[in-house]
């Protein structure tokens, strides 16, 4: 996606200093002040531009994770209600012939169901991180074109080595520079990968119940859940090889707590739907606080 190309310069007052030091490990050779008021209206448009877009991100995130606890409450609601029957008293419909078969086959057919609407929701959540992680790549700002050229294009990829993009560190606005963009939306991008990996490992349980009975073999923490899953964490460095990493506070007994063959209790599942309305990872309120600051200082609306 490149960013519009700029025909004219906007006048800007001397930067104000930063309040962090841009990034040490690669900072832009200190721009002139010419080409810095022709690099910060662009680099001002693709903020905006990727804000909105993180935005955008977080508010799906958190639409389709509502519609995923919705389905994975129907489907534990589905799956107690099937293994109760066999010991249910059920009143005058106890002698009708097959009258439990019958509706343990339309639970069971029930729990099939949520379990694809299960899974699509966290597809959607997949692709609603994968939007995060872009958009929080993509704040930067290069040079496009020779630099004797009258007109000023710039784009959100870099040509030359000694540019990177953020304008030597400046301020994008009025305090805050790139690096410091970028920090703010890394910080959300953390929260949401790490809750989705707590939501992966919930939505694999709860596709492996029918399984764990004798359906077939219990999935694994490696197998993708549905087509292209992996290419898509491959896409923006959430998978090493043929792992999907856990999040780094996390321990290994917590796959090995998953008991092949054995279908989670009462207790588990609750704990699961419990786990999933919480969102454990994400901090709603520096979630809000970050949009806030950035709102204010570009100075528009983003809630």
């Amino acid at each position: 996606m490149s960013i519009d190309e700029v025909g004219d310069t906007v006048e800007a007052g001397t930067p104000t200093p930063v309040r962090r030091p841009a990034d040490p490990t690669s900072p832009s050779p200190s721009p002139s002040p010419l080409s810095l008021r022709q690099w910060r209206p662009a680099a001002q448009r693709n903020l905006r531009n990727q804000w909105s877009r993180l935005l955008a991100a977080k508010t799906r995130w958190l639409a389709v994770a509502a519609d995923g606890r919705s389905h994975a409450a129907a489907l534990v609601n589905a799956h107690l209600s099937r293994s109760y029957i066999p010991g249910m008293d059920l009143g005058v419909l106890k002698d009708m012939p097959g009258i439990r078969d019958r509706a343990r086959a339309k639970l069971a057919h029930k729990e099939v169901q949520c379990q694809e609407m299960l899974l699509s929701a966290y597809k959607e959540m997949v692709l609603a991180v994968s939007d995060l992680v872009k958009a929080s790549r993509a704040m930067r700002c290069f040079s496009k074109g020779s630099s004797s050229s009258s007109l000023s294009r710039f784009a959100d990829s870099q040509d030359d080595l000694n540019d990177s993009g953020d304008g030597g560190g400046a301020p994008v606005y009025k305090w805050i520079s790139i690096p410091e963009f970028e920090d703010l939306a890394q910080e959300l991008v953390e929260m949401f990968v790490s809750e989705l990996q707590l939501k992966r490992l919930i939505v694999l349980d709860l596709l492996s119940i029918n399984l764990k009975e004798g359906a077939g073999p219990s999935l694994e923490w490696s197998d993708e859940l549905y087509d292209g899953e992996f290419y898509e964490f491959q896409s923006i460095g959430l998978q090493s090889g043929d792992s999907c990493p856990l999040p780094q506070n996390w321990s290994a007994d917590v796959l090995q707590a998953r008991k092949p063959g054995h279908s989670p209790t009462h207790e588990v599942l609750q704990v699961y739907l419990t786990s999933w309305l919480a969102d454990v990872n994400i901090n709603t309120n520096r979630i809000d606080e970050i949009f806030e600051l950035v709102g204010e200082e570009m100075q528009i609306r983003l809630c």
